[in-house]
């Protein structure tokens, strides 16, 4: 998310556009008091500079840790300092990238004096608070009106920690090699801990009623807002699900500055080789896609290679594992595979790799939950299959006896596949502020 936000004001800043940055910073107490402080301003990219503004004792910022005490975030701050901050400088938009730390003061400030408002929806944090609507090792699909949620976001940060990690301090060691360790280490445990949550264990109807209510301002909030950007068509239907009803929807999928057109004709030979770029995580389809590939082999088909970039002891016969790789090194990753699998089992809101995989002239098998199969047509492109061993087996399957569909592909994909550019998407993101901001004016 951060460098899709610093990537589209890179583009806005080049087209001549004022932007601003403002952050969620200090944490002090749970008062209604805060604060906009503008800082020295931010280097985006060579001499390109933006202005930047902290702003002072926002909400908690829960990161990825899940919501202890939602009462913590229905903190009502004073809306006076906002509305002094929008009246005082000639922003028409303000594009909220997420809604950690958010207070809905500002966005109401923001309204009162004419300024536009814009959300992209990165993550479901407004609607799950570990954002990921995976829950006990499994796709959230009903959260039982939130009763899931009191057992979900029993391991979330304390006040005192999230004070500590939006601290000056923290800023200044967070990335020291110690700090990283130590934030691998509890990720995995905080992983390992939640995969393991019995649904029945916590039950306490107070704290569920308060989960209800942080979802409920949180949907207030978004259909306030003058457009939520979706980055996908799976993102807006979980959306939906959870009660956001869509009237000031719009879906438009993303890009970043990295992305551009590598697209050429690749000869695909025997056997044919499937990449999987994820981590060993179940939520990311590993586990989906290292079985499928059990299956297929222990049936008696062996003419195919799973290549994965994490190195595990004891792979299968089938599975060619190599270091992890920098994005500086990914036109060499690309070259080691025919066709990209992304089987994820968690409802995904735009993942990258679908898309930088195709911009390099490679098809993709990807899973329903898969927020960029907007990108995939059927059988042209790649397959979009039900999230199951057999939907995953029988689509490798189909390719392995057949590696003409694959070399098909790769030519439909040279021929006809539009790779998006992060310059060719902020002119989309500005034609959408344009829609709110000139034509209401006008």
């Amino acid at each position: 998310m951060t460098q899709y936000c610093l990537d589209l004001m890179i583009e806005q800043a080049k087209a001549g556009h004022q932007v601003g940055l403002l952050w969620p910073g200090r944490l002090y107490d749970l008062t209604p008091k805060s604060k906009v402080n503008e800082k020295q301003k931010y280097k985006l990219q060579n001499d390109l500079y933006c202005t930047s503004y902290e702003l002072l004792n926002p909400l908690p910022i829960p990161l990825m840790d899940g919501i202890q005490d939602p009462a913590m975030y229905l903190v009502e701050k004073e809306k006076a300092v906002y509305t002094e901050f929008f009246q005082k400088h000639t922003f028409q938009v303000l594009h909220i990238h997420t809604f950690m730390g958010l207070p809905s003061a500002l966005v109401e400030a923001a309204h009162e004096v004419g300024v536009k408002t814009v959300f992209t929806t990165h993550d479901y944090f407004p609607i799950c608070p570990r954002c990921n609507l995976f829950h006990s090792g499994k796709d959230c699909q009903d959260d039982k009106k939130c009763s899931d949620c009191v057992s979900c976001n029993q391991y979330g940060l304390s006040f005192n920690k999230m004070r500590l990690f939006q601290s000056e301090l923290y800023k200044s060691v967070k990335e020291s090699s110690v700090i990283k360790m130590l934030r691998a280490r509890h990720n995995r445990k905080m992983y390992d801990a939640t995969e393991q949550v019995i649904e029945s264990e916590i039950i306490d109807a107070k704290k569920q009623k308060e989960y209800q209510n942080l979802r409920d301002r949180n949907i207030v909030l978004l259909e306030k807002m003058d457009v939520v950007h979706f980055n996908s068509t799976n993102t807006l239907c979980i959306y939906k699900k959870r009660g956001y009803a869509g009237d000031n929807a719009k879906v438009i999928s993303i890009s970043n500055g990295a992305i551009a057109d590598h697209k050429r004709i690749r000869k695909v030979g025997s056997p044919v080789r499937f990449g999987y770029l994820g981590p060993l995580t179940t939520h990311k389809g590993y586990n989906l896609f290292k079985n499928a590939c059990d299956a297929l082999w222990q049936s008696g088909e062996h003419n195919f290679e799973a290549h994965i970039f994490i190195e595990i002891n004891n792979p299968p016969p089938y599975m060619i594992c190599h270091k992890p790789y920098s994005y500086q090194e990914l036109p060499n990753v690309m070259d080691q595979f025919d066709v990209l699998v992304t089987p994820s089992e968690w409802e995904e809101t735009f993942g990258f790799t679908v898309l930088e995989a195709l911009s390099y002239g490679i098809p993709v098998i990807v899973s329903e939950k898969v927020g960029a199969k907007d990108l995939i047509l059927e059988g042209k492109n790649g397959f979009v299959v039900d999230g199951t061993i057999q939907g995953v087996k029988d689509c490798l399957k189909k390719l392995i006896n057949n590696p003409l569909i694959v070399q098909q592909m790769n030519s439909n994909i040279v021929d006809s596949f539009y790779v998006k550019t992060m310059a060719e998407h902020a002119c989309e993101i500005e034609m959408l502020y344009r829609k709110k901001v000139i034509m209401e004016e006008e």
